[in-house]
């Protein structure tokens, strides 16, 4: 039987990434695997939620990039800046979010997305991150 309406996925990595500073840095990334692996991602990527902790230094916005592979030379989300939403009971601690309705068809045939974010200024740690999308 064929599928009928809009189904809503997500993944969700929980490892702390340390010590992410002003520039990309192609050691410091969340690896998402969007489909079942080996298999090629072809969905619309709907929104995606970065949590940082042991912000320092000043960073008040976060950019976030997407890419098919883990040198950040595949980009399918170019740089997009959020500002930190600061937790209101602990300064060190914030959350950005992104919504995009893009649709995407991984260039390398599997279900792997890199996410590499970067600070305005200072440093922070990459948390978690949420990507969620649609087919």
């Amino acid at each position: 039987m064929a599928k009928v309406g809009q189904y809503t996925h997500g993944s969700t990595i929980t490892s702390d990434v340390a010590a992410v500073g002003t520039t990309f840095d192609v050691a410091k990334f969340h690896l998402h695997q969007l489909t079942i692996p080996n298999t090629q991602f072809t969905n619309q990527i709907e929104g995606l939620y970065v949590r940082v902790t042991d912000i320092a230094g000043g960073a008040t916005k976060i950019t976030a990039r997407l890419c098919c592979d883990p040198n950040g030379d595949f980009t399918f989300l170019p740089d997009t800046e959020a500002t930190i939403a600061i937790g209101l009971t602990t300064a060190t601690t914030g959350t950005v979010a992104y919504e995009f309705g893009l649709p995407l068809k991984q260039f390398f045939g599997t279900s792997e997305v890199y996410l590499f974010i970067k600070t305005d200024a200072g440093t922070c740690t990459l948390a978690n991150s949420c990507i969620t999308w649609r087919e």
